[in-house]
């Protein structure tokens, strides 16, 4: 029977009301969530915007400073265009008959530029300005009014089939007769553009301003017409974007290609997380006593916690809970301390003092304190009213009954 008394009058088992890992996972994978569809939404941008804005005049570049619209106008009128970004694979790729566009031909030193004349291919710099004694003896360049559209006013085939076009920014003083060259779309005085000839006698060609072959300006007046002209002359075409001497390429870092409100947006994203920390963090400070919202009579309690157990079918723990109760009131009754539903062999102290005092029979009152729970409803409430009885019948009789036939017993 101790065994028994032991398992039937266990206390219910306890849980932390501290927080748990899940806990903390349902609270927080929301804003979770959020960060990381920030974090590939920045990733998907950064990358898109790494292929659409290239550089300046890049044949891939769909940006308003690319060129990927002229270079497929090329392609499409049969021209090979070929994409190099050094010195050796320029020289390497270019040869006489062919035309090689240099984008930044400023960015080539002395020995660079004249290795790029002695490929003897034909040359059209964009925007040259240092460099133009190098590339063609005898002229020389000088800053005129900003690029706008302007007649050709020359007899040159492409300037003529083209009309006007969006020129200026640089122009080109000197003599080009000897080479039979040209110059057309005056600014202010000057040649937007110059035709004339290398020390060896290979054609150049200088433009004055990138608009006319950018994708922001090609499809304005005749630029369209005219950058098909200069570049269309052969039927190879080396796209020629220089590096920085002595810079390799390589490509960019990863950081370098996400867009520039990435930064910002990452900073805000960490403020927030900071101060969200410190408004959800634990404070170690005294009890703050709060009044309760709602007043719940102890009444109301125990019939809400009687339905729970109701609805979960829980007779077993509803049935030690009313036991542990009983053994206590009975133990202070019967003036047994240290029983509180916990020890065997004192139960079994209680019982025998019980059967002595109410004339029951021990094993009767043991079934009642440490017997098997009850099978169903009925029998739960059963047990209650028997346990209820039993209290009731033990009236203590140190002197048999009260002179006053009151009930001894504290109220």
């Amino acid at each position: 029977m101790s065994s028994t008394a032991t398992a039937a009058v266990a206390p219910p088992e306890s849980r932390p009301l501290d927080p748990t890992g899940a806990d903390h996972w349902r609270r927080w994978r929301k804003p979770l969530a959020v960060v990381v569809l920030l974090l590939i939404t920045a990733v998907i941008l950064g990358l898109v915007q790494s292929r659409t804005s290239r550089g300046f005049l890049d044949p891939e570049g769909v940006d308003n400073a690319g060129a990927r619209a002229l270079a497929r106008l090329l392609t499409d009128q049969g021209v090979d265009v070929t994409p190099v970004r050094t010195n050796d694979e320029a020289a390497t790729a270019a040869g006489p008959g062919d035309t090689v566009l240099v984008t930044v031909p400023d960015l080539l030193t002395t020995a660079q530029v004249d290795r790029l004349v002695d490929t003897g291919a034909r040359l059209v710099l964009v925007a040259a300005r240092v460099r133009v004694p190098d590339y063609a003896p005898g002229l020389s360049a000088s800053l005129v009014g900003e690029p706008r559209s302007v007649d050709p006013g020359c007899d040159l085939a492409a300037a003529e089939r083209a009309g006007s076009a969006r020129l200026g920014g640089l122009g080109y003083d000197g003599d080009v007769s000897r080479s039979e060259g040209a110059t057309c779309y005056v600014v202010d005085g000057e040649p937007a553009l110059a035709v004339t000839a290398t020390e060896s006698g290979s054609p150049v060609v200088l433009l004055g301003s990138a608009d006319p072959l950018t994708n922001e300006y090609l499809d304005e007046d005749g630029n369209a017409a005219l950058a098909l002209g200069l570049l269309g002359e052969t039927e190879r075409l080396v796209w020629y974007r220089p590096l920085p001497e002595g810079t390799p390429e390589a490509p960019a870092a990863f950081t370098d290609q996400l867009p520039g409100w990435v930064d910002a947006a990452v900073w805000q994203l960490a403020v927030a997380a900071l101060l969200a920390a410190l408004w959800r963090a634990r404070r170690l400070g005294r009890l703050v006593t709060e009044p309760l919202p709602v007043v719940v009579r102890a009444s109301e309690t125990t019939e809400g916690r009687a339905r729970l157990y109701r609805r979960g079918r829980s007779r077993a723990h509803a049935a030690s809970l009313l036991r542990a109760a009983a053994i206590r009131r009975l133990a202070a009754t019967a003036h047994l301390p240290n029983v509180g539903g916990q020890k065997a062999a004192a139960v079994d102290t209680l019982v025998t003092t019980l059967a002595g005092r109410t004339g029951r029979p021990a094993a009767e009152i043991a079934a009642l304190l440490a017997g098997p729970p009850p099978a169903d409803d009925a029998a739960l409430v059963r047990l209650a009213d028997d346990l209820d009885a039993l209290e009731n019948a033990d009236v203590p009789r140190a002197t048999g009954s009260s002179p006053t036939g009151k009930d001894p017993r504290p109220s």
